[in-house]
């Protein structure tokens, strides 16, 4: 009867699990990280998604937190808009105009904010505020928390990708290097017989 011999798949070659009598520790650690290497990226993909979705309800958290000291309130313009401002993507041309509300009730609040490019004296507009009628900045949406969560966990990918392709390439030039110097070792143990040159013995051209 034949026994059966375990099949020496490319995973098996890279593990070192390989029935091979030339199969050396080295070639062996050269696989273990080659391995490594190869799983990298998935496990940078996977820390990433992580690294997002705790960014998302952070940001999801504090943002619901900070909506609840904002308000939504009426100013009138007191004087003509000027200076404007290039308009961002889908939005209109902005600019900035002295105007006045009041918030809480019976406190009076004046500040430049930014208007619609063309406003006129006495126009009214929103403004954001806090709890003391400060103008405040707008509530986040949730496009903005998912832009940032999906932003840091890509930046998370990269740096971790590129740290484990840093790292698995540091460790395999190192067991190259020993790979080598073990070669070079055994070279000169096994080359004066391979090649005929014995080493002569101490004493043996003395009279």
């Amino acid at each position: 009867m034949f026994e059966a011999r375990p099949r020496n798949g490319p995973l098996r070659r890279l593990l070192g699990r390989r029935s091979s009598d030339l199969r050396r520790t080295a070639d062996r650690a050269r696989g273990h990280w080659l391995v490594a290497l190869a799983l990298s990226p998935l496990i940078a993909v996977l820390c990433a998604i992580a690294i997002g979705v705790a960014v998302w309800h952070t940001e999801t958290h504090a943002a619901h937190a900070e909506a609840l000291h904002r308000h939504r309130v009426s100013a009138t313009t007191l004087g003509e808009a000027h200076s404007t401002f290039p308009a961002r993507f889908n939005s209109t041309r902005t600019a900035t105009a002295r105007a006045a509300w009041t918030y809480p009730a019976s406190h009076r609040h004046t500040a430049t904010i930014r208007v619609a490019a063309g406003t006129p004296v006495g126009g009214t507009v929103g403004v954001w505020v806090d709890h003391a009628g400060r103008e405040a900045l707008a509530p986040r949406s949730d496009g903005e928390l998912a832009s940032n969560a999906v932003g840091t966990g890509a930046a998370a990918f990269g740096v971790l990708a590129l740290s484990a392709a840093g790292a698995v390439g540091l460790r395999l030039r190192r067991v190259e290097a020993r790979s080598l110097a073990e070669w070079d070792r055994e070279w000169q143990l096994v080359e004066p017989r391979w090649s005929g040159r014995m080493r002569k013995e101490p004493g043996a051209d003395d009279d």
